[in-house]
Formats: structure tokens, C-alpha cells, sequence
């Protein structure tokens, strides 16, 4: 896999899944993804999405459904040298010191503290020491994940992106979470992880295009109309299916597309609708039916839907509602690039 040999590395995972436990094996695999990271979002993100798939299909199809993830990961180019992470392992002895891994509400105030330090961070490459650092100093592995999370929840609402792929700030720290329970993986691979979440293209990206925090603006909230919830969800709804549509002819690079500040109103009211305490569960189902227009983003915002699902319910008060309001913004971005396979669909079921 170090080489590049897809078909070689290919071969021999057939054999792996067959001869030694799962988990080891797929520890092996990331000790190429995880650095890979680093020049892709995917590297990391394919075979954990896939092996997540497996919970639900069955651990029988192993050896066939990860054979594509195996020879995407181990492909040209090679892994790189995590030359500013890796130290970080031998500075703060996280692989020495004995670290706690389930976290309590005795944490709640060092998880608040880690997670508003990443959602004010101006700069990604901080942010491996700030997780190092709270590690050592007594944090659980848990209490870490879920910290990143809601620092990742709060830069995602800091960002200006207008990408609707760039959605992996939130898909990136999901998995970290989930691969952090795996039996078979070494402590060294989920720190990694942990430390490489902001390595990711399509996450770093999101560095260039930040306004200050708070973010959504307090007074802009406060400024909105009160509303019943029924009323400020057909609001919110509305305000995501009138998005201006995008110019194509003046997009030339995905990349590097921002928000239109419509975008504003639809994250706006999402807050309002936190703040105000309305039924989380209505305001998910809502923005089901909007995502599912989606074909644009080749399953993005289905991803970002479902991990920022997961996450709401994983997060502890007050940070879980930011995971929605994210949602919400993720909506209004992705909404009406392009919906003809939906569109189709709906055809044929009034046919």
C-alpha cells in the first residue's frame, strides 16, 4: 500500500479478511488512509462510510464490498509523512500516559471549552494542539470527539462556503467519532484520525471563506419576528426553495464558490427555531424533504443530512442545536443546482 500497488494490496486484503479479525485489518488499511487524508477528504471517508455500511448489511460481505475502498486507498499517489502531527503523539505522550476513553457530564465545561476554542479558530493547523493538548490534560477520547464536533458544527456556520461537496467538516468529525468505538483499531490510528480531521481539501478550503464568531448573528436572530413553530418551519422552508439560482456561466471553480447572503436568512431562522426550543424532530423531517432533491452533490447532502442527524443526538445541551441550525444552512446551499433525478421520480410516481 506504501508503494501504490492497488492490485497487490487488493490480493492480500482477500486474504486478510479471511484469516485474521476485521478490525485489524481495516487498522492496516488506515495506516495509509489516514495520512492520505491529506490529499483527499475520500481517502479517510470511503472505506469508514463503507465499513459503516457493513453494520447494517452484515460483516459476510467484507471481503467483496470493501475490495473497491481497499484499491482506491492503496492507488498512486503514496501516503505523506504527517510531519506536523505525528510529534504531537511523542510531545504530549498520548501513546504513554493512560487516557481515558468514556466521557461524563463532569466533562461538559472542558468539552465546551475545547469545542468553542476550534469554532473561533482562524487558523485549521491549531487546531491538532488544541486536541493533543486536552487529551493530556485529562479529556476522554469521547469527550474529544465530541468536542470536535461542535467545533466543526461552529467554523461550518462560520463559513461562507457556497460548494454544496463541502460538506465534510461534519462527515469528517462523524466518523472520527463512530471510528473511534471500533474494536481492533489501535489507539494510534484514532488519534491520528482525531488530529488529521482538518487536513481534508474540501475542509481546509473552508479556512479562506470565514466570518467572525458568533455566528449566526445574535441580533439578526433576535431581530426575526416571533413565530409558532409551524409557522417558522413553512418559513424556513420557504426561505431554502427561493434561493437565488446560481449562474453557471459564472462559476469556474466549484472550489471556490461563496454563499449567496439569502443563505443568511434560511440559518437565521433555524437558530430562532433552536433558541425558541421547538421540536428538533420536526424541524429534522423538514429538512429530509428538502434535501431529497438533491442530485447535484452526488449523495453530499444526504451525507451531511444524516451525520448532522447523528450528531445532534450524540451532543450534549446547549451545542446539540447547532448541528441542526448547520443542517439548515447545508440545505439552502445545496438546494436547486440541480434536482432532475427527483424530479423524474415525483413524474412517475403521479404517472
Amino acid at each position: 500500500m506504501d508503494r501504490g500497488l492497488y492490485n497487490g494490496a487488493d490480493r492480500h486484503f482477500l486474504w486478510l479478511w479471511d484469516n485474521i479479525p476485521h478490525g485489524e485489518a481495516l487498522d492496516l488499511l488506515l495506516t495509509v488512509a489516514i495520512p492520505k487524508n491529506t490529499l483527499d477528504d475520500h481517502y479517510f471517508i470511503f472505506p469508514m462510510f463503507t465499513w459503516r455500511a457493513l453494520d447494517w448489511l452484515g460483516r459476510e460481505h467484507t471481503p467483496f464490498l470493501m475490495r473497491p475502498a481497499v484499491r482506491y486507498v492503496s492507488r498512486f499517489p503514496t501516503p505523506p509523512v504527517l510531519n506536523h502531527i505525528e510529534p504531537l503523539l511523542e510531545e504530549y505522550e498520548l501513546l504513554k500516559r493512560p487516557l481515558g476513553f468514556h466521557t461524563s457530564p463532569e466533562e461538559t465545561p472542558a468539552i465546551g471549552l475545547l469545542g468553542e476554542a476550534i469554532t473561533g479558530c482562524d487558523n485549521y493547523q491549531e487546531i491538532p494542539r488544541m486536541l493533543a493538548k486536552a487529551l493530556a490534560d485529562g479529556l476522554s477520547l469521547l469527550g474529544t470527539g465530541e468536542a470536535l464536533s461542535i467545533g466543526a458544527a461552529g467554523l461550518f456556520m462560520r463559513s461562507l462556503t457556497g460548494n454544496p461537496m463541502d460538506v465534510h467538516l461534519h462527515t469528517g468529525a462523524n466518523l472520527r467519532r463512530y471510528l473511534l468505538k471500533l474494536e481492533g483499531v489501535s489507539l494510534r490510528n484514532k488519534l491520528l484520525a482525531l488530529l488529521t480531521w482538518h487536513t481534508g481539501p474540501e475542509v481546509r478550503s473552508t479556512q479562506n471563506r470565514m466570518e467572525p464568531p458568533p455566528q449566526p448573528n445574535p441580533e439578526a436572530v433576535a431581530a426575526l419576528p416571533h413565530r409558532t413553530q409551524a409557522a417558522l418551519l413553512d418559513a424556513l422552508e420557504e426561505s431554502v426553495y427561493t434561493q437565488p439560482p446560481t449562474d453557471w456561466s459564472k462559476v469556474t471553480n466549484l472550489g471556490q464558490m461563496r454563499a449567496v447572503p439569502e443563505v443568511k436568512n434560511t440559518v437565521n431562522l433555524a437558530q430562532q427555531y433552536a433558541d425558541l426550543g421547538y421540536d428538533p424532530d420536526a424541524l429534522i423531517s423538514r429538512l429530509a424533504t428538502i434535501v431529497v432533491h438533491d442530485n447535484f452533490t452526488e449523495m453530499h447532502a444526504f451525507k451531511h443530512h444524516q451525520a448532522t442527524f447523528e450528531e445532534f443526538h450524540a451532543t450534549r445541551l446547549p451545542w446539540r442545536w447547532r448541528h441542526l441550525v448547520s443542517a439548515a444552512q447545508a440545505s439552502a446551499i445545496s438546494f436547486g443546482k440541480n434536482m432532475e433525478i427527483y424530479e423524474e421520480a415525483i413524474e412517475l410516481l403521479h404517472a
